[in-house]
């Protein structure tokens, strides 16, 4: 199924790794898209039409509404990387998550939402 079938109307995308937690929440009918780390701060970025474009633009690239449940690697690593990500369309839900595995397209939705934030992603892990 094309994500154009199914578009993500919302999200949540959380990663954590070596003490750090951050949270991104997107909700497409506010065009607010927020983010809360670990110490409590939150920031609220309200997105332009042109940024709301690239957003449901990189969603389906990445083929969000196809990941896989869990994906997971055979390697032992410690304090590495946890995500997960849970959204919502017209017509389904769906959730994704992985530990130091993830699938492909990841990089295109991770890094965007940190540059939304003008922030090194290297700052987050």
């Amino acid at each position: 199924m094309k994500m154009s079938d199914t578009p993500i109307h919302q999200f949540r995308y959380r990663e954590s790794g070596m003490g750090e937690e951050q949270v991104f929440t997107w909700t497409a009918a506010t065009e607010e898209l927020r983010l809360e780390e670990g110490a409590g701060e939150e920031t609220i970025v309200l997105l332009s039409r042109r940024q709301q474009q690239e957003l449901t633009r990189r969603l389906e690239k990445a083929g969000v509404i196809d990941w896989q449940a869990q994906y997971t690697t055979e390697w032992l690593i410690l304090d590495g990387t946890y995500w997960e990500i849970s959204w919502t369309g017209l017509e389904r839900k769906g959730a994704s998550q992985g530990s130091n595995a993830y699938p492909d397209g990841w990089e295109l939705l991770r890094d965007w939402l940190y540059r939304q934030f003008e922030r090194d992603v290297g700052e987050f892990g």
